[in-house]
């Protein structure tokens, strides 16, 4: 509501999306101008007002807590904040709309799979169900899980414009649905409910995972007069399945076969009729997943913009190289009539070879091909079950070359709005930025992956660790990280407390952990800082506070004995090439040195968290430990005639002066200092402390040697990065298209956009001095 020009704005968050509220709602507002003396908080649903905060006398505008015990389940609410502020007028915000989820416990309806799935392998299943409505409910709302991904549709349309759903959970513990307001679809008499499976993370081949392709589903309709009815997925075999759609094969690695003479027109309408068609079955009950369910937590997966080909090479007769000029996470789209029967290839790669041919060497045992088997009609083609990372498009087989003028590349990831946006008036400073911002937009996929193209695209937490605060920088991230934490929890050891390098952990990473995946604590650390989210901090901290707590028990007196990434990739002659086929462990900063200092900001975080939520007797516990841990560090690693930690390595003296335990901050940053001139403002450091070392140095007073490290433009930088063509982020500093280092050769990583933080940080000078930025530093460092 706008008063003199001035306006409030109330915004919410909890565990699910405001579709299907299923914890406290937490509640924050911002106004454009004046200074607020009290505020006033109240919930209302159908009865009236069901909650309210009463005049609160103060200027704070975060952490508003309204219990869900008050709300009924599957029901609207809204929300709205009245301002007083300190010249007597009043601001009152529009209201916050929001809806309850269900509870677990009440989640009774079957999970149902195709009779004959062993014979379908990787094709995606068809079902319809009748549905009959004998009057048009108020608000008719569908609560859907289908694993791995699913689509549902209703009388002909598609639900929604959501793809890739549900997000990647542990599905033991926990299992996402989706809720759609289904009304407009909806008709009087009877209608028609489809739904198609694709293999997701739940039967991924190539991750081992076997699952059964399954769903369930429960459909609410409220009356006007607030009653409401039940319609559940149902055990008396009223869905029908069909297993020779057109998705002949899907998977997020290899890509999708569609074959469109395959396609059953109509089958998800009134006009079909099953019973007159061949392959139709009854479908039948299965077990389902174990997790609880509970409601989606990230935003959803959609198109959030296309590109179009800056060039198009012809390689003979019906071969074509196209180039969209940007590294995206993705798939294409084109409008296509062929002849029946005739095979369309889409084969994409990040990078091409000397004669302009993809090279998908560096994307391992992925495939990242889809194939299109045309129906002799004019269609638009756009896979439905998978996604590449690319900059590069094969296309092969095409006789009408008209079909490229109608080419895109849809970039997709988590719908999560731009946050912030960084530019300067140094052009090689802003090419890095953007590296930074489109490598973090083709990471965001249910996890924050590591990488969107190779048999990998992982959650991996060494890399999260330095990366994580880029993120929430660049984007509006607390859902998505939330429900990371949850994942994260999920897989940690119930009696070691013990977490994974990968989160979900399938397929690559150890338990424990490295002890530099610190970023389980960070991300809970950063939803307090940037969005006041208390809640999040009290609901892992014994969580957070168990992992701290293995690591100390196995530690000699704070020395953690063990290693597996430490300060990972390095440039290669700073590295074992020996090291997990992929020459990435540093030899020159010892990996317990790292592991230890970690175990030091463990123990950091967990003293700023318990002095938060007032546990007295832990912040007494957790400060002890950081001195015991800090002393036997410099007591093990620091040598007092130099000033130098463990070999003198600049991540050595990096990280410990980062952490702010060297005994002589000056005489280890001269040393940083003059290691730096001596390689001519280059690095040897990794993943981690390759972002801490600008931070370092500005911090003791050399801006402009960190700024000349920023903008260097020969081998190892970031600079590099970009005189070498690259429009993301690379997984090491060197371009590797060849050779042993292919192992570990993405260049679409975000580990190393860490440096964003830097620009923000130091270069704007912006920290958030109190939660939420209710208040903050800005404090720029200027370079010569």
């Amino acid at each position: 509501m706008f008063t003199n020009g001035r306006k409030v704005t109330l915004t919410g968050f909890g565990t699910g999306l405001p579709e299907a509220l299923q914890s406290d709602l937490q509640l924050s507002w911002r106004y454009t101008a004046g200074i607020q003396h009290a505020f006033t908080v109240r919930v209302e649903g159908r009865e009236g007002v069901v909650w309210s905060t009463g005049r609160i006398e103060s200027n704070c505008t975060w952490g508003i807590v309204c219990p869900r015990s008050i709300m009924n389940e599957d029901s609207p609410y809204r929300a709205n904040v009245k301002l007083l502020m300190e010249d007597g007028e009043e601001l009152e915000s529009d209201p916050l709309f929001f809806w309850t989820g269900i509870p677990s416990e009440h989640w009774r309806s079957e999970w149902l799979k195709p009779y004959n799935l062993e014979e379908t392998h990787h094709s995606a299943p068809l079902f319809r169900k009748k549905l009959k409505i004998d009057i048009i409910p108020e608000t008719a709302r569908l609560y859907i899980c289908g694993l791995g991904y699913f689509q549902a549709r209703i009388n002909g349309a598609q639900i929604g414009d959501d793809l890739l759903g549900p997000g990647w959970m542990v599905y033991r513990k926990h299992v996402p649905y989706f809720v759609y307001n289904i009304t407009e679809y909806l008709k009087e008499g009877e209608n028609v409910l489809g739904v198609v499976l694709g293999e997701g993370w739940y039967k991924a081949s190539l991750l081992h995972q076997v699952d059964t392709m399954t769903f369930s589903l429960l459909i609410s309709l409220t009356y006007p007069d607030g009653t409401k009815k039940w319609m559940m997925t149902g055990r008396r075999h009223d869905w029908q399945v069909y297993s020779g759609g057109p998705i002949v094969r899907n998977s997020i690695y290899d890509g999708e076969i569609y074959d469109a003479r395959r396609e059953v027109p109509g089958w998800d309408t009134t006009l079909f009729q099953p019973e007159k068609a061949s392959g139709w079955m009854k479908a039948i009950v299965t077990e389902g997943p174990e997790g609880e369910m509970i409601p989606q937590m990230a935003e959803p997966i959609r198109i959030i913009k296309t590109l179009s080909p800056i060039a198009i090479t012809k390689k003979g007769d019906t071969r074509y190289i196209i180039d969209f000029g940007q590294n995206i996470a993705g798939f294409a789209r084109i409008t296509l009539h062929e002849p029946e029967g005739k095979e369309i290839r889409f084969s994409f790669a990040e990078i091409v070879d000397q004669d302009g041919f993809l090279n998908k060497a560096n994307l391992r045992t992925a495939k990242a091909e889809d194939l299109y088997i045309s129906s002799g009609k004019q269609e638009v083609y756009q896979p439905i079950f998978t996604y590449h990372g690319f900059r590069y498009l094969e296309i092969s087989g095409l006789t009408d070359a008209a079909s490229l003028d109608t080419l895109q590349a849809c970039i997709i990831r988590n719908d999560v709005k731009e946050r912030g946006g960084f530019s300067c008036g140094n052009d090689l400073i802003n090419r890095i930025e953007n590296l930074c911002v489109w490598t973090e937009n083709n990471n965001l996929h249910w996890v924050p992956t590591d990488c969107p193209q190779r048999d990998e695209r992982l959650g991996w937490l060494n890399d999260l660790t330095v990366r994580a605060e880029e993120a929430v920088f660049h984007f509006e991230l607390h859902s998505l990280l939330a429900g990371y934490l949850q994942i994260i929890a999920d897989e940690q050891g119930k009696k070691t407390g013990a977490i994974t390098d990968t989160a979900p952990h399938i397929r690559f990473g150890s338990q424990p952990a490295d002890p530099v995946c610190s970023s389980f604590l960070i991300l809970g650390w950063l939803l307090y800082q940037h969005y006041g989210d208390t809640e999040t901090l009290k609901r892992y901290y014994s969580n957070y506070a168990a992992w701290t707590e293995y690591l100390w028990s196995i530690s000699d007196d704070g020395i953690v004995p063990y290693s597996y990434y430490g300060d990972w990739a390095s440039p290669a002659e700073q590295c074992d090439s020996e090291s997990y086929g992929a020459g990435a462990v540093s030899i020159t900063t010892p990996g317990t040195l790292m592991s230890s200092g970690y175990l030091y900001y463990n123990a950091l975080l967990m003293t700023k968290m318990a002095e938060i939520l007032e546990k007295q007797d832990d912040v007494r516990h957790w400060k002890e430990l950081q001195s015991k841990i800090a002393c036997t560090i410099n007591n093990t690693f620091y040598h007092p005639e130099t000033c130098n930690y463990a070999t003198g390595s600049q991540a050595a003296n990096t990280f410990m002066m980062w952490l702010g335990i060297a005994p002589d901050p000056e005489k280890t940053a001269a040393q940083l200092r003059a290691s730096v001139a001596e390689r001519e403002y280059h690095l040897t450091t990794g993943n981690l402390c390759s972002r801490y070392i600008l931070e370092v140095l500005t911090e003791a007073g050399f801006v402009n040697d960190a700024f000349r490290i920023a903008t260097q433009t020969s081998y190892p930088s970031w600079g590099y990065m970009v005189e070498m063509g690259a429009t993301t982020i690379w997984e090491r500093w060197e371009y590797v298209d060849s050779g042993p280092l292919l192992g570990m050769a993405s260049h679409d990583h975000p580990m190393y956009a860490a440096v964003s933080v830097w620009f923000y940080q130091y270069l704007l000078g912006l920290k958030p001095e109190k939660p939420a930025f209710d208040q903050f530093l800005l404090k720029p460092y200027f370079p010569d």
